[in-house]
């Protein structure tokens, strides 16, 4: 059984069908009064499928891969206190993403809608009641927009202003620690308007910048991979010869362990957020889940070995950024590549947190649960521009101001 795709609302759907064929793009209006190229365009203003299963696999990889795998072995190392419970640790936890990705594949093909979670609440109950079957949905939708995914792109966006900043430390040192943090906010705030100018003019041109800012950051990942492989190959296997010496045994440290490691898994269900935009969703969703999630596995164990190989368990447990600590060991004069490889990873991160929080907004818009111009697509561009220019901007915008670049270390100090 597949759900039926209801739409009520957005200019997308004021087409009228008229005897004859003929289109009423608004009440009282007939198509005759229109140019022709004006009525093909209404005839054609939705929403495009233009993610392949290549695109749909660098979507996954560019929301999963963002800081935590250079930031957060430190916890996960920390709670686990051996590097053996540790590795297992990062593979239990990729093997619970795949099956939660999984889940969310099966529900996509019975309910073949954008919006994830958000379509799968309103298929499940919204029937059920007239007022409390739709509020499972709105709650969601309310929650996802105004609130997680805008505080989320906004963490995301101020480890990209820290990073970007990082080679410039040594000129940036004169100045006062509050005019750091200002010229920090003001260059996420940047990045936010280029992420903001991208969503909104054109799918195609997300699509090359997401494909290019992925295959970046495997790059990046891969250096650090061929470093590790290459220490192995000489002989340097001290660290992780100790095994599971020293494993923790509370639930609380296993507990935010895990926390840790999840957090870097996180963003595996973005794929089921935009299913309407990807060119045959059917098979092309469940290959690029199947692809992406052992693939996502297999560099976060791996880049873990090679951050074992060199450090020590205290070096890793006390440094803020595990990556950068590597780079400046074994990197030497290109250590630099680490500190732009997270930049880059961490803008592609929250690229697509936004690409796919627009989306959120524009399908809760149609099914009437946000205001209805956030359902709009602008005409040319075929972008939900209402939901990427008035609402998104403005939430990260706030919670940037309201933050601060070391946002991440804090909670990162609140887990230890």
């Amino acid at each position: 059984m597949v759900a039926a795709t209801p739409s009520e609302f957005g200019l997308h759907n004021r087409e009228v069908k008229l005897p004859g064929g003929s289109v009423e793009p608004f009440p009282g209006q007939s198509t005759e009064s229109l140019p022709t190229r004006s009525t093909e365009m209404l005839n054609k203003v939705e929403l495009k499928r233009e993610l392949g299963l290549f695109s749909a696999v660098n979507l996954n990889v560019g929301c999963m891969i963002g800081s935590g795998i250079f930031i957060s072995p430190s916890i996960a190392l920390e709670r686990a206190g051996s590097v053996g419970l540790c590795l297992v640790i990062w593979a239990v936890c990729g093997a619970i993403s795949l099956m939660g990705a999984l889940t969310f594949v099966e529900l996509s093909s019975v309910v073949p809608r954008s919006g994830a979670e958000y379509s799968y609440f309103l298929e499940a109950f919204g029937s059920l009641h007239k007022f409390w079957g739709p509020l499972p949905s709105f709650v969601c939708a309310f929650i996802n927009v105004c609130i997680l995914n805008p505080t989320s792109t906004a963490v995301i966006i101020l480890t990209f202003s820290e990073y970007v900043c990082h080679p410039f430390a040594h000129q940036m040192s004169g100045m006062t620690p509050e005019s750091q943090d200002m010229v920090k906010k003001m260059i996420a705030i940047v990045g936010l308007g280029l992420m903001t100018v991208i969503n909104f003019m054109s799918v195609k041109l997300y699509v090359r910048m997401q494909n290019i800012f992925s295959v970046c950051k495997l790059v990046v990942c891969g250096i650090v991979i061929l470093t590790g492989v290459v220490l192995l190959c000489t002989g340097e296997t001290e660290n992780l010869s100790k095994g599971s010496e020293g494993s923790a045994a509370s639930p609380e440290n296993l507990a935010l362990a895990f926390y840790g490691c999840l957090w870097s898994y996180g963003g595996w269900s973005t794929i089921t957020v935009i299913t309407e935009e990807v060119k045959k969703p059917e098979v092309n969703v469940l290959r690029s889940i199947v692809i992406t999630l052992p693939l996502v596995t297999a560099v976060y164990l791996m880049m873990n070995v090679a951050y074992m190989t060199i450090l020590t368990i205290p070096e890793m447990v006390t440094a803020s950024a595990v990556a950068v600590v590597f780079g400046d060991r074994m990197l030497g004069v290109m250590n630099f590549i680490i500190p732009v490889g997270v930049a880059i990873s961490t803008f592609g991160c929250a690229l697509n947190n936004q690409f796919a929080t627009a989306r959120l907004c524009y399908v809760a818009g149609r099914e009437g649960h946000m205001v209805e111009a956030f359902s709009y697509i602008h005409m040319r561009r075929l972008t939900p521009a209402p939901a990427v220019l008035l609402q998104l901007p403005r939430l990260d915008i706030l919670w940037i101001c309201n933050g601060g670049p070391h946002g991440h270390e804090e909670n990162q100090e609140r887990c230890k």
